[in-house]
């Protein structure tokens, strides 16, 4: 190092130039990381799962998951309404089919803007695919909870453990990726799109 070399330096860090530099760059990191809602009408399994999952070191977004009560028209006019108020980049809403008319949901998804992942009959589907291909007609809700506890036989919606489906994720996107498409597709789930773009920390435009 010259002299010339050294002096600079030193003024530098007297002045605290290079510190200030660094700090805003890190700001500015920060302040470009995408932001993600997650609602759901589900209270328990739904948001217990997505609570768990927004705390893995590969998740790149920022992730707020909230409960939205009631059907998933409910459930699209929430997600809308909370990213309009909060300026979240992402919204989605994480609806079951079970015995919903679709369509309405899906038109005021599109006209706000919200992504929907359906699973039909319901979210279980997704948690079953963590363990075994799902390819057989599933009648509702309570058949999905009887096969789920085959593979795991202490399941409780009511007290959702992550670390169950941690290490299967990646099983569950393949299973589902070979289902026909939700929500007509019974057994079907698109959840794990909502995994891919937690791997995705770009911010979008165009809300």
């Amino acid at each position: 190092m010259t002299p010339r070399q050294g002096n600079r330096q030193t003024l530098d860090s007297r002045s605290g130039r290079g510190r200030e530099t660094d700090l805003r760059r890190r700001a500015s990191t920060r302040e470009q990381r995408t932001t993600i809602l997650i609602a759901t009408n589900g209270e328990s399994t739904e948001r217990a799962y997505f609570n768990g999952l927004k705390q893995e070191a590969w998740v790149r977004p920022r992730v707020v998951v909230v409960a939205e009560r009631g059907s998933p028209v409910n459930v699209v006019r929430g997600a809308a309404r909370r990213r309009q108020r909060d300026d979240f980049d992402e919204a989605w809403a994480v609806c079951d089919v079970d015995e919903f008319v679709t369509e309405p949901a899906a038109r005021e998804a599109a006209a706000a803007d919200v992504n929907l992942a359906w699973s039909n009959p319901c979210f279980e589907v997704w948690l079953l695919l963590h363990y075994s291909n799902c390819t057989r007609f599933v009648e509702n809700a309570k058949r999905a909870r009887d096969l789920l506890r085959e593979h795991n036989p202490a399941w409780d919606k009511t007290a959702l453990d992550f670390a169950d489906f941690r290490d299967r994720i990646e099983d569950a996107c393949r299973r589902a990726d070979r289902l026909d498409p939700p929500p007509e597709g019974n057994p079907s789930t698109s959840v794990g799109r909502i995994i891919a773009a937690l791997r995705d920390d770009r911010v979008r435009t165009g809300k």
